[in-house]
């Protein structure tokens, strides 16, 4: 083969899954769910596929099966001969054959069509098919494009191919289901899904790299639009500018700029529609005399950056003042949902708002230095107070065990590390930056980049992803960090780079280089 695959898949994470670590609320929130034959390839997986879709047959979302047929995987090859992607299996077959009624969508080319029915024949493998599945089936057909068998004597739809030069074919199966879905989970026709698939198989393996290859959806469209006049449009610079300028924009979205700060009334910085955090942040900025009712349909934290205000909550109307974020503590309303709350400002204020869905309900409660969780001189003492920094930790599980959220604020010296080494977590975080000037800014890690963070500044971390946070040379620093729980699997603790947890202890003093 022109492309030879090895595959390390010993054990690898995404095999790993059991059912009880699937959410049924998710499920119940998801449009699809897709499932591949790769999860089918070991006992352990094939169960928990099996459940899982199960689960999201009762929950009433599609599931869609990308007969994904790799014989290495299986264990019918030997591992440099992961390029093979047919080996006929009675085995394989039957296996297929177990799930193929429980799926609303098929997906596969014509060999993984053959071995799922069990035959070398093509027709004959769709007969059988048809024996246990009513499910439109999408045949893919490289070059030839795709066409779509939708049983029961209907016509078969064929689609539009964008025949381009191949570099590399790894991911374009991944790229032809990222355009089919685009297309068919936003409710559009058939037609159009396909013409999504095909270019977007297309353009992938016209691209070194896997999922990085996988165009946007600006990209998509004019590579569709160019293609006829211009067959060779996937060699042009503007397509490749389009590209490179989505991957940047979509990695700029981890770092919301709002250089200018925010305008008096209700500012929306992060949307949980459009987050990978799952919360919604918001500045409030209230003149004198005006007020704020709190939707009740989230659990929230209010939190008073600056300002005098009245917060009123339950029975309580509780007149506050904050006039330095720097040296005072905050004051938080935390509520639940379905609670009736607001705040009233007697002088011009800012409130940073933070959301999140929680069912559970517990009592509102407004946080102050007397019952806040925790107030810690966190680094001092360790590597001549490099990384000392005071951290405001509101409340987490310790106080509020029904909550979603935690919610902290940190104050970093000038030129001091805040918080290293990295360090990662599964639930999402979003950090929210001030400084002591307004001109201030400092330097913080998202995995191996490096950001700028500048005042105003907003960086959103999904889950799992290595970060740090910041040295700021010349100017302090206040960072309001909050947190949102997983189901079943809160925030405890982080875990720190193995190869540098060593700076966090107090052997560190003995280890580190120090001048004479």
């Amino acid at each position: 083969s022109d492309f030879p695959l090895i595959f390390y898949r010993n054990n690898c994470a995404d095999m790993q899954l059991k059912f009880e670590q699937i959410s049924y609320a998710d499920l119940k929130n998801a449009k699809s769910l897709l499932i591949t034959g790769t999860g089918l390839s070991t006992e352990l997986m094939k169960n928990t596929t099996i459940e899982v879709v199960h689960l999201a047959r009762k929950a009433e979302t599609a599931v869609i099966l990308d007969l994904d047929y790799r014989p290495v995987l299986w264990g019918l090859t030997a591992i440099g001969d992961g390029e093979n992607r047919y080996y006929q299996s009675e085995q394989v077959s039957h296996v297929y054959q177990q799930i193929l009624a429980l799926c609303d969508l098929i997906v596969g080319t014509e060999e993984e069509i053959c071995i799922a029915g069990g035959t070398n024949d093509i027709h004959t493998s769709l007969i059988k098919l048809r024996q246990l599945t009513e499910a439109p089936v999408v045949i893919k057909l490289g070059e030839k494009g795709a066409l779509v068998d939708f049983g029961q004597g209907k016509e078969i739809l064929r689609s539009k191919p964008y025949p381009v030069e191949v570099l590399n074919i790894l991911g374009a199966g991944d790229g032809f289901m990222s355009g089919l879905l685009s297309g068919l989970l936003k409710g559009e026709c058939w037609n159009n899904a396909l013409t999504y698939a095909n270019a977007c198989g297309a353009l992938v393996v016209t691209r070194h790299g896997c999922a990085p290859a996988i165009p946007y959806k600006e990209e998509l469209g004019y590579f569709i639009k160019e293609y006829d006049s211009n067959p060779e449009v996937w060699k042009s610079t503007h397509l490749a500018q389009l590209h490179e300028r989505s991957s940047k924009n979509k990695k700029s979205q981890l770092l919301i700029k709002n250089p200018h700060g925010f305008d008096d009334g209700f500012n929306s910085i992060v949307t949980m529609n459009d987050s990978p955090t799952a919360m919604n942040f918001s500045s409030l900025k209230l003149r004198k005399g005006e007020t704020y009712l709190f939707n009740k349909n989230y659990e929230f934290a209010a939190l008073l950056m600056i300002g005098r205000v009245i917060f009123k909550y339950g029975q309580h109307d509780r007149e506050v003042e904050r006039v330095d974020y720097f040296s005072q503590s905050p004051y938080v309303l935390h509520c639940s949902k379905g609670e009736y709350s607001s705040v009233m400002a007697l002088t011009d204020c800012e409130i940073l708002l933070i959301e999140t869905e929680n069912e559970n309900l517990f009592p509102p409660v407004l946080f102050d230095q007397s019952n806040m969780v925790e107030l810690d001189d966190r680094g001092k003492g360790i590597l001549e107070d490099t990384s000392y920094r005071l951290v405001r930790t509101v409340f987490d599980k310790r106080n509020r065990a029904e909550s979603n959220l935690i919610v902290g604020e940190i104050i970093t010296f000038q030129g001091r590390w805040s918080s290293y080494p990295s360090h990662y977590h599964a639930q999402p975080e979003i950090y929210h930056y001030r400084f002591s000037e307004p001109q201030g800014y400092a330097f913080g890690e998202n995995g191996k980049e490096i950001m700028r963070i500048e005042h105003y500044d907003t960086y959103q971390i999904a889950q799992s992803q290595e970060h740090a946070h910041c040295t700021a040379p010349g100017y302090a620093l206040y960072t309001l960090w909050f947190i949102r729980h997983l189901n079943n699997n809160p925030y405890i603790k982080p875990t720190f780079v193995k190869e540098h947890e060593w700076t966090r202890t107090d052997k560190a003093n003995l280890r580190v280089w120090q001048y004479q």
